[in-house]
């Protein structure tokens, strides 16, 4: 992966996770766009489940570049361990605690991509 297409996947993600938050910030309790929160936030979190377990390896990291080592997979593993996000329950209801977690996730994808 270059250093260009880590920072896209870093800047994608925290779009996704601000989207949601801004989705949830003006959405009524059991309002029409529920599904698609629920759907974003399924499909973010599929995402980051996947590029956590394929950059963890030691086999893995021997083939990743400087850029994947130092900055990617270290962000990508403080998003998935450290904002909550490994542990949002997405089929529960869409609380205050969603509200909190997409933000440190778009935070922390964030914090590398300027």
């Amino acid at each position: 992966m270059t250093r260009n297409e880590g920072l896209l996947r870093l800047k994608t993600i925290g779009s996704t996770a601000l989207h949601i938050v801004r989705q949830i910030e003006t959405s009524s309790p059991r309002s029409s766009q529920e599904p698609e929160i629920r759907q974003l936030a399924i499909n973010l979190k599929d995402e980051l489940q996947k590029e956590y377990e394929r950059t963890l390896p030691e086999r893995a990291q021997k083939s990743m570049t400087l850029f994947e080592l130092t900055v990617y997979s270290p962000t990508i593993e403080e998003v998935w361990k450290e904002t909550g996000m490994s542990k949002l329950k997405v089929d529960g209801p869409i609380n205050r605690k969603w509200n909190e977690t997409f933000e440190a996730v778009a935070y922390k994808a964030a914090k590398y991509v300027l």
